[in-house]
């Protein structure tokens, strides 16, 4: 028996935020992964001034959190997620998409 794996393609990423494709530089630091009660966000090139949304979406594309004006560093509640892949999007205030990335949890 022969397995074969196909590459899993990620969510659509606006043109501004281009460089954060594989191997560049990542913005937002997540731990731990997989995470079991909370997980941590933490923005690496946060300016003091600059707030920023955080959106969760389960694997088939639904909403499930949505944290608003988030600073540099924020955590998580997992008490209302199941456990599987979630996706993250990380958009400044005017809904530009900055980074996304993809979690998951085990309880």
């Amino acid at each position: 028996m022969v397995l074969s794996l196909l590459p899993v393609t990620g969510i659509a990423q606006s043109e501004k935020s281009q460089p954060n494709t594989e191997g560049g530089n990542k913005i937002v630091k997540l731990y731990p992964n997989p995470a079991t009660t909370t997980i941590n966000f933490e923005i690496q090139q946060h300016n003091n001034d600059r707030l920023y949304d955080l959106i969760v979406y389960n694997f088939l594309g639904k909403k499930i959190d949505q944290l608003k004006g988030i600073g540099p560093r924020t955590t998580v509640s997992l008490d209302n997620y199941y456990n599987g892949l979630y996706i993250f999007q990380l958009r400044d205030q005017r809904g530009n998409l900055i980074e996304s990335g993809k979690f998951n949890v085990v309880k």
